[in-house]
């Protein structure tokens, strides 16, 4: 063999064994690809030490060998302590969220769920490899915060036959095994894998019976009018989301965890009234959505049921004058303050829209009733009742007849112990337009919407996270700016940098 093809041959075969470990390390999925390069990379080594025995052997039996030895042997130990240290780095796996509004972390809604996992829960990607990274990154957040949770990824190229065993269909599918019981779900932002999770952790099912047959908002509209929007998220919230028509049934469904009445044009029947009264006071629960209605008649039967709650809808609508320096209409209140001492809201801090609005207000002596966002003090707002003033834009406060600001739009009261000892809780929203989907992208009004039905049908445990806003501080750059970037950055630093090392190389040649 020629002089300069040995060495080569060496430095090939010490490549191809990095490579393997590599793969060892990274990819021990490939298991009949690991054992073929470490076959040839031993097969390879063996060769070369035959054909150089006797050189072998001579540098075996030199001084030299004793320090190369010496040498390698510090080097394994480096390698093996800081192998140890990345093992026990990947077994104890720890991460600092430095950011100000720790947009890096999870919520604390999610950590309140894992708290709720105390046996093995194991969650396996179905994904390309090339895909795996951001998806094990986000899980990674889960597995820190409690150990029971442990994660795998499945190659969907490389093992097939398990992606036809387990009917996966999507690649960035996640399996997910908890006490026997096994679901998947698509890996998406961490309200889908937080309400994944705690669908398998939790058993019992929340039933919401949305209230048809008097021209109530549909779930099924998907237009700017619909309810389509807020009833798709109550679904991802592992709610059960039904419609309920009470002329066809004489009770109220037993399995009812909380009914929703959204805003009705027609009135009710007495005898629909009365079996929503008789669901609330054998400890049922109620959201009541109503649009502003001058005509005292239309609501009665159905207002009636807030008193005993403490709540009361007005027969008005509500004027709020600073919307306009948003670039809202006077009649659309935009809200950013809310009751603190409140579960619903004493975290919620997003910018919400009402709609034409009627005003809700808390009955005096009823200490549980408590008003959830109200409007801008008086002058800024008020509660109009001259229906004629709105219509023609010359809506104006009258003293005796309206009602000054801060002007309540949300409110929630409770009974405790209500029929068979069982809490009943009540919600009472001034406007329907709250509700629909025109309203639900560009404001707060989902996650308050589902922070109420969770609070209302005493499930806290499924919410909706309250991420804080982002401050924005853009950097506005000129030309000349960016142009001084490249220089420095491209140019300048790599040369100081280069240059120093040449002088200080020159330097030691000289010592």
């Amino acid at each position: 063999m020629k002089m300069w093809l040995y060495p080569l041959w060496v430095i090939i075969n010490i490549l191809v064994g990095l490579s393997t470990l590599s793969l060892w390390i990274a990819a021990p999925e490939y298991k009949a690809l690991n054992i073929g390069m470490s076959v040839f990379t031993v097969s390879l080594a063996l060769l070369l030490c035959f054909i150089r025995w006797k050189e072998i052997g001579i540098f075996v039996r030199s001084q030299y060998f004793k320090h190369v030895i010496y040498h390698v042997l510090n080097l394994i130990l480096i390698l093996s302590i800081l192998g140890v240290v990345n093992y026990l780095g990947n077994k104890n796996y720890r991460e600092f969220d430095l950011s100000r509004e720790q947009r890096n972390s999870l919520t604390d809604q999610s950590k309140k769920i894992l708290s709720l996992i105390k046996t093995p829960l194991s969650l396996t990607i179905f994904a390309r490899r090339e895909e795996w990274k951001p998806m094990i990154d986000v899980l990674k957040l889960y597995e820190a915060q409690n150990k029971s949770i442990k994660i795998s990824a499945i190659d969907t190229d490389v093992r097939p036959d398990l992606v036809k065993e387990k009917n996966i269909t999507q690649n960035g599918t996640v399996l997910m095994t908890y006490q026997g019981r096994e679901s998947r779900f698509q890996i998406g932002d961490e309200l889908a894998i937080t309400n994944a999770i705690l669908k398998i952790v939790k058993e019992e099912k929340v039933n919401l019976y949305v209230v048809t047959g008097h021209e109530e908002l549909s779930c099924e509209q998907t237009s700017q009018e619909g309810i389509s929007e807020i009833c798709r998220k109550l679904r991802e919230q592992n709610y059960e989301v039904k419609n309920l028509d009470l002329t066809k049934i004489d009770k109220i469904p037993a399995d009812a965890s909380g009914l929703l009445i959204l805003g009705p044009i027609a009135g009710f029947f007495d005898a629909e009234a009365k079996m929503v009264e008789d669901y609330l006071n054998q400890g049922g629960s109620l959201f009541l959505a109503l649009a502003p209605a001058f005509k005292s008649e239309v609501y009665e039967n159905l207002t009636r049921l807030a008193k005993p709650f403490g709540l009361k809808l007005g027969k008005d609508v509500v004027i709020d004058r600073l919307s306009t320096i948003q670039g809202a209409e006077a009649t659309i209140p935009i809200i950013s303050k809310y009751e603190e001492n409140h579960p619903i809201t004493s975290a919620f801090n997003q910018r919400t829209v009402f709609p034409l609005s009627s005003s809700v207000s808390t009955i005096e002596g009823n200490d549980a009733a408590v008003i959830l966002a109200s409007t801008s003090p008086f002058p800024g707002s008020w509660a109009e009742t001259d229906l004629k003033g709105i219509t023609t834009g010359k809506a104006h406060y009258q003293e005796g007849k309206d009602q000054k600001g801060p002007v309540g739009l949300l409110g929630v009261g409770e009974r405790v112990g209500a029929g068979a000892n069982k809490d009943s809780r009540f919600i009472l929203l001034g406007s329907s337009s709250f509700l629909i989907n025109a309203y639900q992208n560009q404001s707060g009004n989902t996650t308050l919407l589902l922070n109420s039905i969770s609070w209302l049908v005493k499930d806290e445990g499924i919410i909706s996270f309250n991420r804080p806003g982002l401050e924005e501080f853009p950097v506005i750059l000129s030309a000349q700016h960016i142009q001084m970037i490249f220089v420095i950055a491209i140019l300048i630093v790599p040369i100081v940098f280069f240059g120093a090392g040449i002088f200080i190389y020159r330097r030691r040649r000289l010592l």
